[in-house]
């Protein structure tokens, strides 16, 4: 069984943009890891940390879009909530799933194409800043991480309540 993607949007503020998205870059979370050689041993090992990389999606505009470029240079603590929508189909029986995810962040560092006449010149951004993502297929919650309050949420899991750090640091 394979998902295919048929299209996607994304909105911002409660404004859809999918018209002028040429392409998305939506990073997934990865474990970070450490090397590590334990006493006496000959090989080094990689232990995966209960962290998460950086989270650094990329946005190409088709335009110079005004509404866009006033999200940027926002002072700190000022962030939007960017929201992709897809729309999978299953290769075998033809159904539709939604696939979203969401990313709180601000808007940094845009990269414009070179100026043409008469052609689309468009831009594109980063999410920087990132402090919260949640990723759902077909409406069941995949991964859910947010840095204050702190969660983690992985293959509908929450790690942190399963593992006892919250117990630990006296959060519910």
């Amino acid at each position: 069984m394979r998902e295919i993607l048929r299209g996607y949007t994304m909105y911002v503020g409660g404004v859809d943009y999918g018209y002028e998205v040429e392409e998305i870059s939506c990073p997934m979370p990865d474990a970070v890891y450490t090397e590590h050689m334990y006493g006496g041993a000959v090989m080094t090992a990689q232990v995966g940390m209960t962290k998460i990389g950086l989270l650094e999606p990329t946005i190409k505009f088709q335009s110079h879009n005004p509404n866009v470029i006033s999200l940027l240079m926002r002072p700190p603590g000022q962030r939007d909530t960017f929201t992709f929508r897809a729309a999978l189909v299953d290769e075998m029986d033809g159904k539709v799933k939604p696939n979203l995810i969401i990313y709180e962040g601000q808007l940094a560092a845009p990269n414009p194409d070179q100026w043409q006449r008469e052609d689309k010149s468009g831009i594109e951004y980063t999410i920087k800043n990132v402090v919260y993502y949640r990723q759902e297929i077909g409406e069941q919650p995949m991964h859910e991480i947010g840095l204050m309050p702190a969660k983690l949420v992985v293959n509908r899991i929450d790690l942190l309540r399963v593992n006892g750090y919250n117990a630990a640091l006296g959060r519910p």
